[in-house]
């Protein structure tokens, strides 16, 4: 153990509220981890140790808060961040698009600073309830590559049943090593578990089940939907706002 080469990386799990990300750190962490809940100020912070060779690993992982209200404190949590893992629901379509604002975020609060990205699509268990296949995740992470000239990973789990998230947060750690040049790079071994956006077809030849059919909508329209979308959820907040207030004044007159 004395013998070992000892390394820190700190990892941000991003994304909109209720897509998972607590329950896929708390599936990859397992029992017995360390964590300090930090609810309060918008974080969750958990550290894990793994062992590749000779080296030895803690991921520092901090699990970002969703709600908006976090948004002006969360981003100091990226500082000194090496991997962005960016989670979505693939049963909603919006948390997908969503991700590119946190994209945005993450770049901007870790001052360019982040070296692996990867996407997520989670809850894949739940295939009838699925709305973004895996072609149109792969088709958003390439036009995100584009915009921003990073380079993605994309995977898909599910935390309820831990598919695949002991491979990605592997995945992970060897591309961290390699990347900070302490493993010499392997050659990407192209699977169903994790896809390399650099390899990206733009007409790939796997179909994922999704329930909406191919033709049904463009590119374009699908964008405007989830834009309308996207307008209907800030209307709805507002009124539950509303709603809300509503009912306390109503309670403390009585």
């Amino acid at each position: 153990m004395n013998n070992l080469r000892k390394w820190n990386f700190k990892v941000v799990l991003a994304g909109p509220g209720a897509v998972g990300k607590t329950s896929i750190r708390e599936r990859y962490m397992g029992k017995g981890f360390e964590s300090s809940y930090l609810k309060t100020i918008g974080a969750d912070f958990a550290s894990k140790k793994i062992q590749k060779e000779e080296d030895l690993i803690t991921f520092q992982i901090w699990d970002l808060a969703g709600q908006d209200s976090y948004q002006v404190v969360r981003s100091t949590f990226y500082k000194g961040a090496i991997a962005g893992i960016l989670v979505f629901d693939c049963k909603d379509p919006s948390t997908m698009t969503n991700l590119k604002e946190w994209l945005d975020e993450a770049i901007k609060g870790s001052n360019n600073g982040i070296l692996v990205y990867i996407v997520i699509a989670n809850k894949i268990d739940l295939e009838e309830e699925r709305r973004v296949s895996r072609d149109m995740a792969l088709e958003f992470c390439n036009r995100m590559k584009t915009e921003t000239g990073i380079r993605f990973y994309y995977s898909e789990t599910s935390a309820l049943t831990g598919q695949n998230i002991q491979e990605t947060f592997e995945f992970l750690s060897d591309k961290l090593l390699e990347v900070n040049n302490i493993k010499d790079a392997v050659p990407f071994a192209k699977t169903n578990s994790i896809i390399d956006l650099d390899d990206y077809d733009e007409k790939p030849k796997e179909v994922s089940t999704v329930s909406v059919s191919s033709d049904s909508v463009s590119r374009d329209e699908f964008t405007e939907l989830q834009d309308r979308i996207h307008i209907i959820e800030e209307r709805l907040n507002t009124i539950q706002a509303i709603i809300k207030k509503i009912v306390e004044k109503i309670q403390e007159e009585e």
